[in-house]
Formats: structure tokens, C-alpha cells, sequence
């Protein structure tokens, strides 16, 4: 487990039980190889609760518009993708060579690259959807405008892609800008601190977890004291993340997130 899905509220809930006398602490010390972690689970923790202090009208505003973004670049892909696989399929299905040729014609001016184009950066999206109407000849234009799709006239899905295409340039630039709002700010932690708080407590969980399966002291009703707590929140956390996927979620990146760290870089961005 990576553990970059579980939302700092989350993480603190596991390691403060870890930390309170009324709770798991005396377990905790109590076990030779945990106990020399207490300091370091220590500061994890603070760490996490310090950075959550400032920066949580900036950390909505970059929320919201990951949250576009991501919105954005599924709507580009499903339409990029849907429009290059039915301009194939129609060129499978037709029985007229030269119909044939000209629906891939037309899908390869919309799309030179292929499927490869999904994969690519926002602004390389945004400049191949710039670049796309001149690609185009009298031919394919009619082409584009007669094919009909269930949601109307293909050439009105193109135009949905090269909107979303462009307006995603427009969402990467007010997160360039917030980012540089984010690191001039003097009101506490900025998102980097807070990705960094993340990515250490990460590791100090991890060292929690290694050297718990290493205490001969440990039985499996202290393991699942632990542990537990641990392992449900980073399931959950897991289900929430898959289901973000499910819906067209193609950037791995946390949202909590305005710019991607300078050190510290660990699991927060894993798997992204």
C-alpha cells in the first residue's frame, strides 16, 4: 500500500490513537522495535496538522480547478478517443474502397497521432486542437459534416474536443498562477509543505509497518491494534480513488496539490 489516497484528516486520525496515552501509546512503547519511531511519528504527525493550518482558501481554489481539469482532459479523451475509433469502424464496415479511404483520410488529419494524443501534456492537446482545422481540406471538412453520430453531427463531437482542448489550457494557467500565489505566501504552510507533510508521514508509516513485522513481541491482536485503523482507512481511501478513475480521472496526481514538490517526493504522487 502506497497510501497516497488517504486525505490528511485520515492520516491523523491513524497516527494520533498511535501517539495517545489513552489510546495505543503504551502498546506502542511498549514494543521494542516501535518504540525508538515515537519521536519520528511524533513530528510525522505535528507535521501534518501544522500544514493544514494556512492555505485552505488556496487549497480550495486548486482543488476546484484540478477537479476541472480532470473534467476537462475526460471530456478531450472520450471524444478524441470515440471519434478516431468510429471513423476506423465505419472504414471496416463499408463495402466502397473509396469511402473507405476517405474516413481514414479524415481520421488521420483529425488525429495524425493517433491515440497517442490522449497521453499527451495539456498544452501539446491544446496546441495539436489549435493546429487541427488547418489539417483539413474541402473534402474532409464535407466529410466531418455529413457523418452523424448518436449526439449529432461528428463535426460538432470534434468541436467538443478542441473546446475542451482549449479551455484546459486556460485551467493549466490559473493553477501556474495560484501555484506562484501558493509560494509567496507568508500565512504558514504552503501546498508543497502540505504534499511534504504527506510523503513523511508516508514513510514513517512504513517504517511503523516494517519494523512491527520484524517485534517478536508483537501478536496478532497487537498487530491488529495497530494496524487495523490503518488498513480500513487506506481501503476506503483506495475504493475513493478507484472511483475517481472509473469517472474519467486520468491524472494520478493528488488534488490537494497546486505544483509538484522540489523534495520530499514520495508517495503523495505515486502511481500518477
Amino acid at each position: 500500500m502506497g497510501y497516497r489516497n488517504l486525505s490528511p484528516q485520515a492520516m491523523v486520525n491513524i497516527s494520533g490513537p498511535w501517539l495517545d496515552p489513552e489510546q495505543d501509546r503504551k502498546v506502542f512503547t511498549s514494543l521494542p522495535l516501535l518504540a525508538p519511531l515515537v519521536p519520528a511519528v511524533e513530528e510525522a504527525h505535528d507535521r501534518l496538522l501544522t500544514t493544514q493550518r494556512l492555505g485552505s482558501s488556496l487549497q480550495q481554489q486548486a482543488k476546484a480547478l484540478m477537479e476541472t481539469a480532470i473534467s476537462l482532459d475526460a471530456t478531450h479523451d472520450r471524444k478524441l478517443r470515440g471519434t478516431y475509433n468510429y471513423l476506423g469502424a465505419l472504414a471496416e464496415i463499408t463495402d466502397d474502397p473509396a469511402l473507405a479511404a476517405a474516413l481514414l483520410d479524415l481520421r488521420d488529419r483529425l488525429a495524425p497521432a493517433g491515440l497517442k494524443a490522449i497521453s499527451r501534456s495539456y498544452g501539446d492537446q491544446a496546441g495539436d486542437a489549435k493546429l487541427l482545422r488547418s489539417r483539413l481540406d474541402e473534402a474532409s471538412e464535407k466529410l466531418l459534416r455529413k457523418l452523424k453520430t448518436p449526439e449529432g453531427p461528428l463535426a460538432q463531437v470534434v468541436d467538443a474536443w478542441v473546446a475542451a482542448a482549449l479551455d484546459l489550457q486556460k485551467v493549466e494557467a490559473q493553477r501556474e498562477q495560484l501555484a506562484l500565489r501558493a509560494q509567496s505566501s507568508t500565512d504558514g504552510a504552503t501546498p508543497r509543505d502540505a504534499v511534504n507533510a504527506r510523503n513523511a508521514w508516508i514513510r514513517v508509516v512504513r517504517a511503523v509497518e516494517t519494523n512491527l513485522a520484524l517485534e517478536k513481541a508483537a501478536t496478532a491482536e497487537i498487530e491488529g491494534r495497530l494496524l487495523d485503523r490503518l488498513r480500513r482507512e487506506s481501503a476506503r481511501a483506495d475504493r475513493r480513488g478507484r472511483k475517481a478513475g472509473a469517472e474519467g480521472a486520468d491524472e494520478p496526481a493528488p488534488i490537494d496539490n497546486v505544483a509538484p514538490p522540489a523534495s520530499d517526493d514520495d508517495d503523495a504522487f505515486d502511481g500518477a
